[in-house]
């Protein structure tokens, strides 16, 4: 498949799955709507040693060298966590160099988890950026969808977050400025976008947070991307838009965490830092914010089910949008605070996770007491816990260290 950016020039990105031939699918927050039926993942198995290797693929798709990644041993020392109703036990996976960052999932047999790159601190270590799969009982292998720069600026990768469709097709866009797009093993070679956001604090030893990204697939054909300067990108019927706000009114500093979930091509909803935005199918605009004074932290996630209902997280809050009405904010949700990730498969169901672990749950009408499902991350604090909801009866939340608990949905209080 042949990219255009908004000047007509032609950008290489090959594709796995052609993404015209797909069945459009709705994407919520992290992950997307689908059934159990789902597709599986497909798995290849680590061998008895110390280490495994796996090919990263170059921009032609010749297979390069292999890259070393750390065996496949737990890393992290298990917190004891109460097994909340309908939680399975949580398990310590591989966590890759940088900590996991983003999960999608589209069903309870086909999950993808990135991370890599950058540990979350200023000073942007980096490793390569890897991706693993799940197939409903254990993750495959790492691979690699962007290399670890040999020598000199540390540019990318930066934490990853990653959307999935039917196919499956899997975008992961890079707080480098950079997306990339494959099947969860196969990934083609990192594209930057228009106007890629320079790295701030890289290896010089800058000063504030990484850089970072979101972004939303809701049809085979449309993806939307928001970094944390404050622009706001369209991929439509494989051409580049131009990033929002352009020219001088652009930020250059990050502002925030940022989130974004598209129900469809022509509605998006947008978190960056303190400020909501939102795509009408032609354009970005300014949403007023659902809190009266300046939060603390600012919302740092988002996620749609349908038009008609939108949810953002902030702390201890979840503020709602139903129907294109005015934001209604419920200040008392997580007692813990820290809310970073939120899916809502419907409209009548909706979990979200904080930094330590924890989960509560919305059942259309109120949000239930919050669980601990996975400890709080130790190796890599500073990074989000996430969660996925293809449907209501799954769910999948994991935190930065690669600690992660699966949900059935079967014990909803």
């Amino acid at each position: 498949m042949v990219l255009r950016t908004h000047d007509g020039g032609p950008v290489e990105l090959r594709r796995r799955a052609p993404w015209i031939s797909l069945a459009a699918s709705a994407l919520v927050a992290a992950g997307c709507s689908a059934g159990p039926s789902g597709p599986t993942a497909v798995h290849r198995r680590s061998p008895a040693s110390t280490g495994f290797t796996t090919t990263t693929a170059s921009p032609d798709r010749v297979d390069s060298p292999p890259t070393t990644t750390p065996a496949a041993v737990p890393t992290t020392v298990e917190v004891p966590v109460r097994q909340a109703p309908g939680w399975s036990t949580f398990t310590t996976t591989l966590p890759p160099v940088g900590g996991f960052t983003s999960v999608s999932c589209l069903s309870d047999t086909f999950c993808i988890a990135v991370g890599g790159g950058t540990d979350g601190t200023t000073s942007l270590t980096t490793g390569p950026g890897t991706a693993v799969s799940w197939d409903g009982a254990s993750w495959s292998e790492p691979s690699v969808y962007f290399p670890a720069p040999a020598t000199g600026p540390v540019t990318a990768p930066i934490l990853p977050a990653v959307s999935c469709t039917d196919g499956p097709t899997c975008v992961i866009a890079d707080g480098s400025g950079h997306v990339s797009d494959g099947d969860g093993t196969d990934w083609s070679a990192p594209m930057a976008v228009p106007a890629p956001t320079p790295a701030s604090g890289s290896a010089s030893g800058g000063s504030g947070p990484p850089p970072s990204a979101a972004v939303s697939c809701p049809t085979p054909t449309f993806c939307a991307v928001v970094d944390s300067t404050g622009r706001a990108y369209t991929l439509s019927d494989g051409v580049w838009g131009l990033p929002w706000p352009g020219g001088s009114n652009a930020p250059h500093s990050p502002a925030g965490p940022v989130g974004i979930s598209c129900p469809g091509p022509s509605d998006c909803t947008a978190v960056v830092g303190p400020s909501i935005l939102d795509w009408n199918g032609v354009d970005w605009s300014d949403d007023p914010q659902p809190w009266t004074t300046s939060p603390a932290v600012g919302p740092t996630a988002v996620s749609c089910p349908t038009p008609s209902l939108c949810a953002v997280v902030n702390g201890t809050t979840v503020a709602m949008r139903i129907t294109g009405g005015p934001w209604s904010a419920d200040p008392t949700v997580d007692p813990a605070g820290g809310l970073d990730s939120i899916s809502c498969p419907s409209t009548s169901f909706c979990m979200a996770s904080d930094r330590s672990g924890g989960v509560v749950t919305w059942n259309g009408t109120a949000w239930t007491p919050r669980d601990q499902v996975v400890p709080a991350a130790t190796v890599y604090p500073g990074l989000a816990t996430t969660v996925s909801c293809p449907v209501p009866t799954f769910c999948m939340v994991m935190n930065s260290d690669g600690d992660f608990a699966t949900y059935s949905g079967t014990s909803l209080p």
